[in-house]
């Protein structure tokens, strides 16, 4: 019963996960997340103290009696997703597994760096009054470039171009060309170590505290056409049949271990009612 009752808690869990994916379908640049299961500490019975009731045992030597699977990790899957071309000027799409869009976000009243695939972009005002924009997020996070500076579009622009070697070019109203600056992208060695902020941002953990250089952890780079892809936007990696097929597999077993537990509680009602 405790086995049971262990392993429904976790299989909670990964149901969780696995709508969290189905809910983020159709997300931009949605990274699906994956929980991996392990067994729990176990016990193993060896062989008994005094050979001679050896001869009648019923149980193999060294059977292990376990206390049921857990998650051992919920991993998050880094596999490129399909492209949607969108023909807008301010949609960019990466091309490459392990590179983010670098931007800045706020948390408890404080700036911090975060990372996002999502490269749907909107002009938003830089300061109140101000004749010059930023690119932003949905959620409003600033897109900024590897040194956290974020980049300053002026207010006449009517039209944007990304050019081959990464620059964006900012076309005035009067037909003339301005230089923004360069679409800056963030390399991601291990893309593993990345941790869910929500709103589609990505974080990197205290590097120090896991002895870890960032250095060769994080890179920036300038997003050439050969990264970033202007007019497109990178659909989730979700695949819904897959999630709807775990989803179920997982309500299976969810039953299972719930009829295991009553099937334990009527045979001890039925020894407890013995004379």
């Amino acid at each position: 019963m405790l086995s049971s009752a262990v392993t429904m808690g976790q299989l909670q869990q990964s149901m969780d996960t696995i709508s969290n994916n189905m809910a983020n379908v159709n997300r931009n640049g949605y990274q699906r997340r994956e929980d991996l299961f392990s067994d729990f500490l176990f016990q193993q019975a060896d062989h008994q103290r005094v050979p001679q009731p050896e001869g009648n045992r019923l149980t193999p030597e060294g059977i292990r009696v376990g206390n049921g699977a857990g998650v051992s990790q919920t991993a998050m899957r880094h596999d490129q997703g399909a492209m949607h071309e969108t023909e807008r000027a301010l949609d960019f799409a990466l091309t490459e597994p392990g590179s983010y869009f670098p931007v800045q976000t706020t948390v408890d009243g404080t700036a911090q760096q975060a990372f996002t695939r999502d490269g749907a972009f909107y002009l938003s005002e830089s300061a109140p009054g101000a004749d010059t924009w930023h690119l932003v997020t949905q959620e409003g996070d600033v897109l900024t470039d590897g040194a956290g500076e974020p980049l300053v579009v002026p207010g006449q622009a009517s039209d944007f171009t990304l050019q081959p070697d990464g620059t964006l070019v900012a076309v005035m109203a009067d037909g003339e060309e301005l230089e923004v600056g360069d679409i800056e992208v963030a390399n991601i060695t291990r893309p593993q170590l990345l941790e869910a902020m929500g709103n589609n941002l990505l974080q990197l953990p205290d590097l120090d505290g896991l002895d870890v250089d960032e250095a060769g952890v994080l890179s920036f780079a300038v997003g050439g056409e050969e990264q970033v892809m202007q007019g497109a936007l990178e659909q989730s990696n979700v695949d819904m049949a897959a999630e709807m097929t775990k989803l179920l597999e997982m309500q299976r077993s969810y039953s299972m271990h719930a009829r295991n537990i009553t099937q334990n509680d009527e045979m001890m009602s039925l020894v407890n009612s013995l004379r």
